[in-house]
């Protein structure tokens, strides 16, 4: 069942590049995001998962530099949480492939995820106001000034996930179990 939802997760992902510009270009990553993801998924890998992600997310990129359609970050805060939960739910079933899973758990995981997507959907609205307020101040800037920030904040993205990510965990909830920390 999870591999069904991740699925489904992924086949959203890759559509979005698609409904923003149906062409050749976009078309191809899709595609490939869309075999590649779908091995993952399949096979539960995260990593063949990540490099889907990753795929649709340059056919995002190209659909928009392409079309250049009206700005709209409803629909990129909508394929930010679609990676988000589709390598979450990935990783969290190859983690539990072929365990039984009491319903406490796979609700408290929902939590969390719910968690992480709230606090994702409040920054992405902070930073759309910055954008709106900062958006005539770059009319005229040069585009290495625009990649110079964009990388920037792709630099702070994955310095935060390296730190949820490396956090320690809680070592009462281990040693309770009887195991070492």
């Amino acid at each position: 069942m999870m591999r069904l939802a991740a699925g489904v997760l992924m086949l959203a992902l890759v559509g979005i590049p698609l409904s923003v510009l149906p062409a050749a270009p976009v078309t191809w990553l899709a595609l490939a995001a869309l075999v590649i993801g779908g091995v993952g998924v399949l096979a539960l890998s995260v990593t063949l998962a990540t490099a889907a992600a990753a795929l649709a997310l340059i056919a995002y990129a190209v659909a928009l530099g392409v079309a250049r359609p009206a700005v709209d970050p409803a629909t990129a805060v909508v394929f930010g949480a679609l990676v988000v939960l589709a390598l979450a739910l990935v990783h969290l079933a190859g983690r539990m492939d072929g365990a039984l899973v009491g319903p406490g758990v796979v609700a408290g995981q929902l939590r969390q995820w719910m968690m992480v997507l709230a606090l994702g959907l409040i920054v992405a609205a902070v930073f759309t106001a910055a954008a709106a307020a900062l958006g005539p101040l770059l009319v005229g800037a040069a585009l290495p000034v625009v990649v110079i920030g964009a990388a920037f904040g792709a630099l702070l993205t994955v310095v935060g996930i390296v730190a949820l990510v490396t956090a320690p965990r809680d070592p009462i909830a281990h040693s309770s179990r009887g195991e070492s920390t």
